[in-house]
């Protein structure tokens, strides 16, 4: 069981390498801060927009995330998951890259570093959401790749949507999932 733990923790440091590499490829592609392009919403935006909903910093919001993100790093060193120095490096990836530090994090931390509650948390960042779908469907129709009949069409349904809080159901990604789910495939 130890090797299987063990290889899901070098998965997590291998993906949080592939993840700096990435977001340094795309910034040199003239796309910084795209994050996930047209699939999704960029880290670093849903960051700053769930700061403004939250009524706080974007600065103290980063600083809750990286902090959360050693916590678990932290943990899986104390449970021996980690060593030293892989602790080391992740711990630099999650400084360096937010979305990296966002994807290691746990909501229930980042709340309780910024001295509010998970509900909070997860509202602002779910208010923030729909605000950037909203703004991605106008810049749709200013693009003309959506007429106004097919942007009323997804407003209506983001209206009625329920939205993800602070980390989308099923995509939480840390270093204790990835162990988990090495050591039981089933769940």
């Amino acid at each position: 069981m130890r090797s299987f733990r063990k290889g899901a923790v070098l998965a997590v440091l291998s993906l949080a390498t592939l993840l700096s590499v990435g977001v340094a490829t795309a910034s040199a592609h003239g796309r910084p801060g795209q994050g996930s392009g047209n699939r999704g919403l960029s880290v670093s935006a849903l960051v700053t927009r769930s700061a403004t909903e939250l009524g706080i910093t974007r600065a103290d919001l980063k600083q809750a995330i990286v902090d959360s993100a050693n916590t678990s790093i932290d943990e899986a060193v104390q449970d021996e998951d980690l060593t030293a120095d892989e602790a080391d490096a992740l711990r630099e990836d999650a400084a360096d890259n937010l979305r990296v530090a966002y994807s290691l994090s746990r909501t229930r931390t980042v709340a309780a570093n910024l001295g509010i509650t998970t509900a909070k948390l997860n509202s602002g960042f779910r208010a923030a959401r729909k605000a950037l779908l909203l703004a991605k469907i106008d810049k749709a129709v200013a693009n003309g790749d959506l007429t106004e009949e097919e942007a009323a069409a997804r407003k209506e349904a983001l209206a009625s949507a329920i939205l993800p809080g602070y980390k989308p159901a099923g995509r939480a990604f840390s270093v204790y999932a990835a162990v988990r789910g090495a050591c039981n495939p089933e769940g």
